[in-house]
């Protein structure tokens, strides 16, 4: 009887192991999913220059969350005070290295490092940062994005 169980419930499981394993990344050498990406970040861009609070509201998904790099928790009408504000973001900086990893054609994550503004003395640091981006009836939104300061590139300057 409890072989017949155990069978039993591997049987049933098995189906599952199917599903279990890793997605690998889509190789972006034809670069498909990369432009959409920069073509997404450069209409956000466009669209915080014009300061347009409902176009801004479209390239979030609406349980998106921003960890910034003092551990403060931001949600989608936080963040898009923030751009509006002209505030230092990782959506709005400068790129000096940007990868994407792409995972079906739904999702892609994001790993940069940029240059930011602090507010607290003006002086500049680097910070490693990542966003989840996802295809969705909308079109792309980033889901999630976190910031890691990195406090040993303290600088006047960019």
């Amino acid at each position: 009887m409890r072989k017949a169980l155990v069978a039993l419930t591997l049987t049933a499981l098995l189906p599952l192991a199917a599903f279990s394993h890793p997605i690998e990344p889509v190789p972006v050498t034809d670069r498909k999913l990369r432009d959409e990406i920069s073509v997404f970040r450069m209409t956000f861009q466009a669209a915080s220059a014009n300061r347009d609070a409902v176009a801004l509201r479209r390239f979030y998904t609406d349980d998106f969350t921003h960890t910034h790099t003092s551990g403060k928790v931001d949600g989608k009408d936080a963040r898009i005070v923030s751009v509006l504000a002209g505030e230092p973001t990782v959506e709005l900086a400068p790129t000096p290295e940007f990868n994407l990893s792409c995972f079906g054609e739904s999702v892609c994550i994001a790993r940069a490092l940029s240059p930011i503004k602090r507010g607290t003395d003006g002086k500049w640091f680097d910070v490693r940062w990542t966003q989840t981006y996802v295809k969705t009836s909308r079109g792309w939104q980033i889901a999630v994005s976190q910031a890691t300061g990195l406090l040993t590139t303290v600088r006047d300057a960019p």
